[in-house]
């Protein structure tokens, strides 16, 4: 019984952290990439099991051409997900408003992002889309991530997770990157470390996903 319990929280675990951040009610969340030319930082809480509020900033520099940022208030909300015995899936959206710049023009900035995964206990692969638009500007990021975990691992041990990812990103300078990471997870934190390979050369990326 306590093993079936412990799987059962650790498939809740990659499905909250690893998916999205809509948790259960009353449950904050910390959601931060640092990629070479694209990097995000998502903060903020859910009040329902479908729906979450927070803070999001953006940044695109590609060392070419302008870059863009953006600092908004953003709403996530989930539309579907799939309960199996053994594994879920998930299609959630997102839409945020606030202030961003291109260059040196600054004004009213929005985001929108939409994203699908499915996943097990062994398997995981998502698509996310996250957009960002600024005065005089806008910028895209496709995202696409297949895992897999070499072992299983019960809730409050950690476990590893292999995956390959591939992007794009409009806009000059830009196109697309692809390389492998490390995902570690532990209880409700979930760790990142990738070696992606673009026009720009070999570069490493960092994440971290959190619960609180």
């Amino acid at each position: 019984m306590r093993k079936a319990l412990a799987a059962l929280l650790a498939f809740a675990c990659i499905s909250l952290v690893q998916a999205q951040m809509i948790s259960a009610p009353g449950i904050n969340f910390l959601k931060a990439e640092y990629g070479h030319t694209f990097s995000y930082t998502e903060v903020g809480r859910s009040f329902s099991g479908f729906r979450a509020i927070g803070f999001g900033g953006y940044s695109f520099n590609t060392g070419e051409g302008k870059s863009v940022e953006a600092e908004v208030v953003i709403i996530n909300q989930l539309v579907k997900r799939w309960n199996n015995q053994d594994s879920q899936g998930n299609i959630s959206v997102g839409a945020g408003i606030g202030r961003g710049r291109a260059g040196n023009r600054e004004g009213w900035a929005s985001t929108v992002s939409a994203l699908a995964d499915w996943e097990d206990r062994h398997w995981h692969i998502m698509l996310q889309e996250q957009a960002v638009f600024v005065p005089s500007g806008s910028r895209l990021a496709s995202t696409l991530m297949g895992g897999w975990a070499p072992w299983l691992a019960e809730y409050d041990e950690w476990a590893p997770w292999i995956y390959w990812t591939l992007q794009h990103e409009n806009g000059e300078g830009s196109g697309f990157s692809h390389g492998p990471s490390l995902v570690l997870m532990h209880q409700d934190l979930l760790l990142e470390l990738r070696v992606m390979h673009s026009s720009h050369g070999y570069h490493a990326e960092a994440g971290i996903r959190s619960l609180f």
